[in-house]
């Protein structure tokens, strides 16, 4: 398939859109939230039928082995210096370095690009006969260096505050505003009264409709009888019904979604401002993530919103020989069982004990906590082979149960578990194996490195292989505050894994 995108291939691509879609990206962060944030302009672009424009690269932190082994296969950097950052410069100078590892490595474009246009900064500037020295290194959009063609191409940018007026804002960016009822809004009832007040006292703009349900059940305000009946009460009285996704707001994935109601007159639909513009570049100026859904915004019909998870879930996907290498892996992982289910974890260290985002700062409490959630996945999975249920799968589209991953006998409470962890010292994952705790390192072989390539270098190369393992373990445990069990979830959604073989501690 690579040949298929030579540069005639993206022209024909580029062309079938109205021209391109362009953000401010913070290429040093961890993959997983440049992840998410790539998946946001994608939905972006798609409803606006731009070509999204991804840097060409981004920043991994660490290296698997001697910093100079990873330099000699991808350029080595120092962080603070390429961003214009002082953040790392309190770190030891190994601790400051980063590699540049070209997009195509942590994200299939391949198959991407079947789903929707994009192309990378480098290829947006081959395409304008631009030298391809001029992406700027901090993930920034050169406002004035990707628009010095003879025919100057033309920029509009989307100001920061004009998205949603910030993290903080008071309005609800939607992707497209339905037309209003017939007749314009009906006389407020003590419905939209004590909603308006609960949103007042929580500060959201939003609320859930379980959450709206039971403060009009507490109010004695039962003037509905079905879920239904009380949309078109809401419709009515100026509200809009979206759809959107719950779970961990560092999380964002897109298998759990849900209902909310908001204000009409603070709703801003993304294709009512900006589908009209004509510039070449349309550019969302700097970030959007923070605190906000799954694709920054939210939808005014369910089936756009299932139209954004079927693009996620199936678009966004990691290289085919990564698939490949988890598969062997995970084999391994049943073989070291005799056979048996096996459940999978995360365990982030790392800078989140230095940030004091993880609850449990020793290794040893941390673990414990960690093997109790993974107990408790064994009793599921033991007591789902009992009594031989029937499987489902997330509430996302175009999926069917993977009926087969169930079949193996239920595990063993004294089962080795695979864990992924960013935890590297001696002491550390001594800890972990004397604890039947096994790594990534020991399931992986010579010929699965080969497969890969000099990637598995990288440490967050290899936490995207880390993640399709652990999206075939039986059962798998994550944490809230950690984006990486995001991408799990969306993987064993999109797998066909059900819902009650995944535990995320909230704690």
């Amino acid at each position: 398939m690579e040949d298929e995108w030579d540069m005639d291939s993206i022209r024909s691509m580029v062309s079938k859109t109205k021209g391109y879609y362009a953000r401010d990206y913070s290429v040093w962060l961890g993959w997983n939230n440049m992840r998410y944030i790539i998946e946001a302009s994608l939905l972006h672009a798609n409803l606006l039928n731009r070509t999204l424009v991804l840097p060409s690269y981004v920043y991994a932190r660490a290296c698997e082995h001697n910093i100079h082994t990873c330099a000699d296969f991808s350029e080595m950097v120092n962080r603070g210096d390429a961003i214009g950052w002082d953040e790392w410069k309190i770190l030891p100078i190994e601790e400051q370095m980063g590699w540049r590892v070209p997009i195509s490595v942590m994200l299939d474009l391949n198959r991407l690009r079947h789903f929707h246009p994009v192309v990378t900064v480098a290829e947006y500037l081959q395409l304008h006969d631009l030298d391809l020295s001029k992406e700027l290194p901090n993930g920034r959009w050169g406002r004035t260096e990707y628009l010095q063609k003879p025919d100057h191409p033309s920029l509009f940018i989307i100001p920061n505050k004009d998205f949603d007026h910030g993290k903080y804002g008071d309005l609800v960016r939607v992707d497209k505003l339905p037309p209003p009822p017939p007749g314009g809004p009906s006389e407020p009832t003590d419905i939209t009264k004590i909603l308006l007040e609960e949103l007042k006292a929580s500060g959201r703009h939003t609320i859930n409709i379980d959450g709206a349900k039971s403060v009009l059940e507490f109010q004695n305000s039962k003037a509905w009888g079905t879920e239904a009946e009380l949309e078109n009460i809401l419709e009515r009285e100026g509200w809009l019904v979206l759809y959107t996704f719950e779970g961990p707001e560092a999380q964002k994935t897109v298998v759990f979604p849900v209902k909310q109601f908001a204000r009409r007159e603070l709703a801003r639909g993304l294709v009512d401002d900006y589908d009209k513009e004509t510039a070449h570049v349309l550019l969302l100026d700097s970030e959007t993530h923070d605190r906000r859904p799954a694709g920054d915004l939210r939808f005014t019909t369910e089936s756009a919103r299932k139209n954004f998870a079927n693009l996620i879930l199936q678009g966004v996907k990691p290289l085919p020989s990564i698939f490949k290498a988890a598969e062997r892996v995970a084999e391994r992982m049943l073989e070291v069982n005799g056979g048996r289910m096996w459940v999978a974890a995360h365990m982030r260290r790392g800078d989140f004990l230095r940030w004091g985002f993880q609850l449990e700062y020793s290794i040893r409490k941390h673990l414990e906590r960690i093997k109790n959630n993974i107990q408790r996945g064994r009793e599921v999975l033991r007591d789902m082979s009992e009594k031989n249920v029937s499987l489902v799968t997330y509430d996302v589209p175009n999926v069917t149960p993977d009926t087969p991953y169930l079949r193996s006998p239920p595990p063993n409470s004294s089962d080795k578990f695979f864990i992924a962890t960013d935890a590297r010292t001696e002491g550390e994952l001594k800890h972990i194996r004397e604890n039947g705790g096994v790594l990534i390192v020991d399931l992986l072989s010579p010929s699965d490195r080969r497969l890969v390539g000099w990637p598995l270098l990288i440490t967050d190369v290899m936490g995207i292989l880390e993640q399709v393992v652990m999206s075939h373990a039986h059962y798998f445990c994550g944490y809230h505050v950690s984006s990486l069990p995001g991408g799990v979830l969306n993987l064993r959604a999109s797998g066909g894994m059900d819902p009650r073989t995944a535990f995320i501690d909230l704690s």
